[in-house]
This record gives structure tokens, C-alpha cells and sequence, in this order.
């Protein structure tokens, strides 16, 4: 399987003054990487440059937060008005009907242009993972003279930040997965258990947390750019995630994922924006942004398709033009899961910002704002140029309230939940311990991040899989024993690796 990713990734970008990015073509790397390349500081600056390129790429192949994320926990719905573009595939994976997802079925074609199939492809992280093989060993073994100590350690961390991202994406996606760290890597393996995986990268990610700044002279690179924050905000998501799954050894987790968020928070590096300035927090590369994927259009910087993102699915005009065939949303979130999030007569900014009056409305007059504070302009079949916000600062902050509350650290977890409501705008918790208050941060997230790509992902690691309050067509206990929450795998991973196996729970 990993014989054939080796041989081909992008490597070369331009470089604006703002550090912006454009790809060029597709070179095997072996032309990249000997004495043609990694000579200046300037080559290993365009190099990680371009891993944040092939990033963006994999992760905006197919709509894979929209769906992966968010779709998939049932409480997105197909709307019933939709200006006739079929986005069936919404129902499909919200009833965890894969298969026709990934191979298309008859009369279905309309869904091609949105590359569905891409959803069990593997291959473009790991030519990310590739990618930052390669820059860590080239760096190391090269005498590059303008390059000093110091930014060649920023530059390695930079590149191991990208590699845990794409397992982790991969983690959560398919659950044991090959893993390896050497360049050039060219022997076929077995995949390795996800838990194990997960704690290969805490280890990889926490040893160079002390190379990576917490903050950028350049403005533009806040959010775009790793930081020490980036590491931070992941090695938390991944100590929660394996706190799910490793059972025997989840406290453990919890305390350090406790211990990370009070790292973050007491760095002051970063800020919970005002509500008001949910555009500026959404745009991406605010104070607030832990790690983004940048979009811009007028960069050429955008995700494979514009049908790709987030708010794709959940506006229409004026939001998303042209008229004449935008005049509904093609999702809607189902009412019922709104109220329960939103209770009546409980105040909230959040339903002022990022929903219109319409909020409750079971069909494509439904919109969420959150991506679109700003009308499109023209009359062009195209998205906002929000960033795609994979890691925030208001996200770590529950997330180190919800490892609190497993610890029974109830005043703390309190107040940590209070400060994003208090942001919000909504009633303090006042609730009790236990339980309530861990179903209560859950809700808090849920609020919080919606549409932001981590729901089902959320409800996949604390077990709320199973449970109908949470998903809408819950899984049962043997099912998600069975893999039943994992995305079915290529079959173009056998070739050439008799040690590959599929997820079997799709082998049917």
C-alpha cells in the first residue's frame, strides 16, 4: 500500500508577502529531494509551505467535515426544498448507509462532483505524512547554511504537527491505520492500532512543543501557521480521543489533557473574541484560531471544491448566489435537536449571530450563519472565503472543562463552561456535579462548535454514539464494537501489502 505514496506529492509553492500559497504541479519526490532541493532556507520554507498546501487538499478532497463531522450524528437533514440539487447523501450517512456514499449508485450522478469516494481514500494523508517525513530527515542530514539551529527545530516541529494532524484525521476516520515516520518509506505494513498510534504521536508532538512559538511577528500566519497552541489544542484532542478508547488508562488522559489546557489558557496567547466579531473569528487567523485551513480566493488558496466546505449546505440567498437556483438551503438542523440545545426562553447570542428567524424551520428556508456574515457578491455559484477552523481556542477551553469534570474537578470544569457561556451571552450553569454536568459541557460543545466538523466525532469518542438523545439513528452497542462508526476503506490498500486489512464491519 505505502509503496505507491511515496512516489508522488506536491512540493513547490509561490510565496506572496503575506505567505500565501499556490500549487503548482504534482513531481515524485525523489526529484525534490536530493541535491536539487533543501540547499537554502528559503527551499525548506516553500516545503512546509506546501505540506500546509497538500493539507488543505486532502482535507478539502471531498466534503469531508460537512459530512464526516456533522452529517453523519443525524441532526443535519436533507431539506425537502432544495432548488432540485440532489443531496440525498446527506440521508444516506446520516443512517450510516455507506457504501452507496462511496460507490455511487444508479441515477446518482450528480453526486460525482462532489467526490464522495474520497471519503475512503487514505492516500493523500499519507502523502502529507510522507511529505513531513522527508523535511524532518533532509533537514537533519543537510548542512544548509543560512538556516540556523533554532528555525531548523521550528521547521521539524511545524512538520510533526502536520503528520500527527493527518493520523489523527485518519484516526477518526478509519481507526487503526498504518504508521510510520522514516523517509522514503517503501515496505509494506499492517495497520497499527489506533490507541497505539495516537500515543506514538502524543510522544512525537509533546517533544517538540518547546520549538514552536506561541505567537508570529506576522500577523497573517496566526492560525495558518503552526504554533504552539496548534500542538497544544491537538495533543488535547488527542489525549480525549484515546481517553474514549483506552479505557484502563483514561484518567490519565484526562490529566493531561487538563494540564494542556491550563498551559494554553495561562499563556496569553490566545483570546475568546467578543460574539459580536463572530466574523472575524470565522474568517480564520484571529486570536481566537488555534489552527486553520486559509481560504482565499484571491490567493487561489481554496478547498478542491467549492462545494467542499462547511456552509455549503446550510445557506442560500443572499447568502449564495445566483438566485434563481439558491433560493432554499439544501440542509436544514432538525428542530426538535435545536430546541434541545436552545431551550425556549433561555438567552443566547449565539441564536442572534449565526441563525436567522427561521431557525426552527424543518426545510430550506433553514440557514446557519456562522460562515456568512458577509452577503457573496455578484452573481458567481461560489462560498465564502472563511477559513476552515480545525482547532479553536473556545474549543479547548470545553474540552479541558469536560477532562476536568471526569477528574471531579466540578468548580473548575464549572467556571471553564461559564466563560463560553458568559461569551454567549446565555444563563450560567448552575446545575450540579456528576452526569449532568458532563452531559451539560457536551452541549456546550455541540453549541459551540457546530458546524465546525467535530460532532460526530465528539459523540463517537464519549459513547453518546448509542444513545438517541445524541445521534438520531444511533448505533448499537455491537455495532460500534464492530467498527460500525468507522468510513469502509479503499480496496487499492491491499495492493502490493499482504499485511493490509479492511474495516471489516464494511465487508458485507
Amino acid at each position: 500500500m505505502l509503496r505507491r505514496f511515496i512516489y508522488i506529492t506536491a512540493c513547490l509553492l509561490l510565496c506572496s508577502q503575506y505567505g500565501c500559497k499556490k500549487f503548482l504541479n504534482v513531481q515524485p519526490l525523489d526529484r525534490l529531494s536530493g541535491n536539487t532541493f533543501f540547499k537554502s532556507a528559503k527551499d525548506v520554507e516553500d516545503n512546509i509551505w506546501d505540506i500546509y498546501g497538500l493539507f488543505r487538499d486532502a482535507a478539502g478532497a471531498c466534503p469531508l467535515f460537512a459530512l464526516a463531522g456533522e452529517a453523519r450524528g443525524g441532526m443535519l437533514a436533507m431539506s425537502p426544498k432544495g432548488d432540485g440539487a440532489d443531496r440525498t447523501f446527506v440521508e444516506y450517512v446520516a443512517k450510516n448507509d455507506l457504501i452507496p456514499v462511496i460507490y455511487r449508485p444508479p441515477g446518482k450522478d450528480f453526486w460525482d462532483i462532489f467526490d464522495l469516494y474520497m471519503l475512503a481514500d487514505w492516500k493523500p494523508y499519507y502523502r502529507v505524512i510522507q511529505a513531513c517525513n522527508i523535511l524532518i530527515y533532509e533537514i537533519d542530514r543537510r548542512d544548509i547554511p543560512d538556516l540556523e539551529d533554532a528555525r531548523k527545530r521550528t521547521y521539524k516541529a511545524e512538520a510533526t504537527f502536520m503528520r500527527c494532524l493527518s493520523y489523527f484525521i485518519m484516526v477518526r476516520l478509519w481507526g487503526d491505520v498504518a504508521y510510520y515516520t522514516d523517509a522514503y518509506h517503501q515496505d509494506p505494513l499492517p495497520r497499527e492500532k489506533m490507541v497505539t498510534v495516537m500515543n506514538n504521536c502524543i510522544a512525537d508532538l509533546t517533544a517538540v512543543l518547546g520549538d514552536l512559538p506561541w505567537t508570529f511577528t506576522e500577523p497573517a500566519y496566526q492560525g495558518a501557521r503552526t504554533s504552539r497552541g496548534s500542538a497544544v489544542g491537538l495533543l488535547m484532542e488527542m489525549h480525549m480521543w484515546n481517553a474514549g478508547f483506552d479505557k484502563a488508562n483514561a484518567q490519565k488522559y484526562y490529566q493531561a489533557t487538563a494540564d494542556l489546557g491550563n498551559e494554553l489558557m495561562n499563556s496569553g496567547a490566545y483570546m475568546l473574541l467578543p460574539i459580536e466579531e463572530s466574523f472575524t473569528i470565522f474568517k480564520g487567523r484571529s486570536r481566537e484560531s488555534l489552527f486553520d485551513i486559509v481560504i482565499s480566493s484571491n490567493y487561489g488558496e481554496g478547498l478542491a471544491e467549492k462545494w467542499n466546505d462547511l456552509s455549503e449546505l446550510v445557506v442560500h440567498y443572499p447568502y449564495k448566489r445566483p438566485a434563481w437556483n439558491h433560493q432554499y438551503s439544501f440542509c436544514y438542523f432538525r428542530a426538535e435537536y435545536l430546541r434541545r440545545l436552545y431551550p425556549s426562553g433561555v438567552p443566547d447570542a449565539r441564536i442572534q449571530m449565526w441563525f436567522d428567524s427561521q431557525m426552527f424551520s424543518n426545510d430550506g428556508t433553514f440557514m446557519f450563519l456562522k460562515y456568512n456574515s458577509l452577503y457573496e457578491q455578484g452573481n458567481e455559484d461560489v462560498n465564502v472565503d472563511n477559513n476552515l477552523i480545525i482547532l479553536r481556542y473556545a474549543g479547548a477551553i470545553l474540552l479541558r472543562a469536560e477532562a476536568l469534570a471526569e477528574l471531579g474537578q466540578t468548580d473548575e470544569a464549572i467556571r471553564l463552561m461559564n466563560m463560553i457561556r458568559q461569551r454567549a451571552k446565555t444563563t450560567l450553569y448552575q446545575g450540579g456535579s456528576g452526569q449532568a454536568l458532563k452531559d451539560a459541557i457536551f452541549t456546550e460543545r455541540a453549541k459551540e462548535l457546530m458546524m465546525e466538523g467535530h460532532y460526530y466525532f465528539d459523540v463517537v469518542r464519549t459513547g453518546r454514539v448509542t444513545s438517541q438523545q445524541w445521534c438520531y439513528y444511533p448505533l448499537t452497542q455491537a455495532q460500534f464494537d464492530n467498527g460500525g462508526w468507522t468510513w469502509p476503506i479503499n480496496s487499492a490498500a491491499l495492493d502490493n501489502n499482504p499485511y493490509m486489512q479492511l474495516n471489516n464491519y464494511w465487508l458485507r
